[in-house]
């Protein structure tokens, strides 16, 4: 899964336009128990530095962390028996 940032982070000469969820195993272990520790998990998760997430404006920042949840929420979907 991906997104496309409506405003794009510039650093140190690369231009990030978009954010994928590329590390399942930094997903399983997301931490959100501090703002430092989102900004960690994001950046394993989306394969960015962290500076790209600290940078992100505040709508993609919400918009990645709904591409996130939803992703998860897919999963779980996705894993529960068919018959109830």
């Amino acid at each position: 899964m991906q997104m496309n940032l409506n405003h794009p982070v510039e650093l140190d000469g690369v231009t990030y336009e978009k954010l994928a969820i590329t590390h399942l195993e930094a997903l399983a272990s997301f931490r959100a128990n501090s703002p430092e520790q989102v900004i960690r998990s994001m950046a394993l998760v989306f394969a960015v530095p962290r500076r790209v997430v600290r940078h992100l404006d505040n709508s993609d920042a919400e918009q990645a962390g709904e591409l996130l949840v939803n992703f998860l929420d897919a999963a779980a979907r996705a894993s529960l028996p068919l018959e109830i």
